[in-house]
């Protein structure tokens, strides 16, 4: 993870996500990460929500449990949990 946030060119915020285009590249797995219902293809990030401890974007279609540092670099989001989980997505 220290690997990434060196790289990370524009920390940026989950709700600065809202009307980006992405579809789904990899992700380093976790029980914090749920991406269950992870639309195939490309899909857009219409919203992100707190509920509870969970932030869910897209009505549940992805489940971060607690706020992630989100980075953006060379057309790829970065969402890393402080967990060590990561998820990465390409911006269509």
């Amino acid at each position: 993870m220290a690997t990434v946030h060196a790289y990370v060119t524009n920390a940026l915020t989950v709700d600065s996500l809202i009307g980006i285009a992405v579809r789904y590249q990899k992700h380093k797995p976790g029980n914090k990460l749920l991406l269950e219902a992870m639309p195939k293809g490309t899909f857009r990030i219409q919203s992100v929500r707190q509920f509870g401890e969970y932030l869910l974007i897209n009505d549940g279609e992805i489940m971060l449990e607690g706020a992630p540092t989100v980075g953006m670099r060379n057309g790829r989001i970065a969402l890393l949990l402080p967990t060590g989980e990561e998820l990465y997505l390409l911006i269509q």
